[in-house]
């Protein structure tokens, strides 16, 4: 199994952490586990296929940085 932690360091990491939970779907191919520490979400990542980590791993970064943006415009 492959893993992957992504520690990215957000200005709301909750609320990022809560818009971010209800599209998490585990299954037995990926894992996924959210958590947040001080001005951080970490985003825990577990793969029995690597193709899929990086997929997973590019849209989790795409998804937070649109986020973080989309705070600034407000």
């Amino acid at each position: 199994m492959y893993e992957a932690v992504l520690n990215l360091k957000c200005s709301k990491p909750e609320l990022i952490k809560q818009s971010l939970e209800p599209d998490i779907k585990n299954d037995e191919t990926v894992e996924t586990l959210l958590n947040v520490k001080n001005d951080t979400l970490e985003i825990v990542i577990k793969s029995k296929k690597l193709n899929y980590l990086k997929a997973v791993i590019n849209s989790y970064i795409s998804t937070v940085n649109m986020l973080e943006e989309v705070d600034k415009i407000e």
